[in-house]
């Protein structure tokens, strides 16, 4: 197999800490291979001032199916359908909704194409880096932001409809994605104001790594989405999604560091913040960061133990308005880092449009295992 292109394709997206999932391997012969794979996840959350019974609750449970096809003269391709769903029957029903379905091929010269519903080159690229904390975080990259929850409408998530390019030369690695159009706004996306409805014309996206060393990488990713929005009465509105994020990542040895900032244009919902209220209930500009640090402890009791902290960090441009916190946790990995338990400890630092104090901190833990 194309060993770069299938390392990079199959582990989009994730923890780089939890690779060596015990994929079930369905079918395998000298060009063709299928596996099935997925993880079952449940998280619990204490607030503070806030009465709850604390049962444990879906955390991102998923399965998924992948066959690779080795071809002639160093091609390879891959398909890969990813669903998620809650074993836990929260709501009386397995609630699966579909994550991921692509398909693409791949050379080391030149490059890799993907078709379908797939990881953006935003967050595959560039956001990834800080999204590194267990149970939180990922809420101001712009990655997961817009009409839907997982950024498929808007294109910085999982864009739907969309097919992108990627290849390297050298220290460079470059990325173009295009998404074609959707009016059928996903029955997720609770409407404000005057909004009715939304139409997705095309999502152009772009983004750059440069890498000199092994240890150290920059990033650029910019987003243009022609989105038009239907108003109570007929009448129609511009809500263009124009949005950037820069990243950096600084790897050494056990140490990880990874800082990324954003700004962004009709891509934040009102409710991502409190007491902020737009006419359409997107807001206008907001601005985004998100930091982590982390050190991975080996060799002192069985397994890996992550000790990390960080940051999240959302701000409306035209209020005082913040969706905020710091976090300080820890995690231990065993059975070759598919056991993962987790322990974070997060301190809120959001504020109303006002300036006011609206934030509750809270204790999080997580039980998660890769199969």
């Amino acid at each position: 197999m194309n060993k770069t292109f299938l390392a990079g394709i199959v582990a989009t997206g994730t923890l780089v800490a939890s690779q060596s999932a015990l994929a079930l391997t369905l079918y395998e012969t000298t060009q063709d291979k299928v596996t099935f794979s997925g993880r079952i996840a449940a998280g619990s959350s204490f607030v503070d001032d806030v009465h709850d019974d604390h049962d444990p609750t879906n955390a991102g449970s998923r399965i998924r199916l992948i066959h690779e096809h080795n071809f002639k003269g160093g091609w390879s391709s891959i398909a890969r359908a990813e669903w998620g769903f809650d074993p836990f029957y929260e709501n009386g029903e397995d609630a699966h909704y579909k994550r991921l379905l692509y398909a693409g091929v791949s050379h080391d010269d030149y490059g890799t194409i993907l078709v379908g519903k797939q990881y953006s080159l935003w967050y595959d690229m560039v956001g990834v880096w800080t999204d590194w904390f267990w149970y939180n975080g990922a809420t101001a990259q712009g990655s997961f932001s817009g009409a839907s929850s997982d950024g498929g409408f808007d294109g910085n998530g999982r864009p739907d409809n969309a097919i992108s390019y990627k290849n390297s030369w050298g220290d460079w690695t470059l990325g173009v994605l295009y998404q074609t159009s959707r009016d059928d706004v996903p029955s997720s996306v609770g409407y404000s104001g005057n909004l009715t409805g939304l139409d997705r014309k095309y999502t152009a996206q772009g983004a750059a790594v440069y890498q000199p060393r092994d240890d150290l990488s920059l990033g650029l990713t910019y987003t243009h989405s022609d989105i038009d929005g239907e108003l109570r009465g007929g009448d129609n509105t511009d809500e263009n999604v124009d949005a950037a994020l820069l990243g950096a990542r600084w790897t050494p040895g056990n140490w990880y560091f990874a800082l990324t900032a954003g700004e962004y244009h009709n891509l934040v919902r009102d409710g991502d913040f409190s007491g902020v209220e737009n006419g359409d209930g997107i807001v206008d500009e907001a601005r985004g960061y998100e930091g982590v640090a982390l050190y991975n402890v080996k060799g002192q009791v069985p397994g890996t133990v992550q000790l990390y902290t960080g940051l999240n960090r959302l701000e409306d441009r035209d209020s005082d308005a913040r969706n905020a916190f710091y976090l300080a946790g820890a995690a231990w990995m065993l059975f070759d880092d598919n056991l993962i338990l987790a322990l974070e400890q997060k301190f809120d630092d959001s504020k109303n449009v006002d300036d006011s104090d609206y934030s509750n901190d809270e204790t999080d833990l997580l039980v998660r295992y890769n199969f």
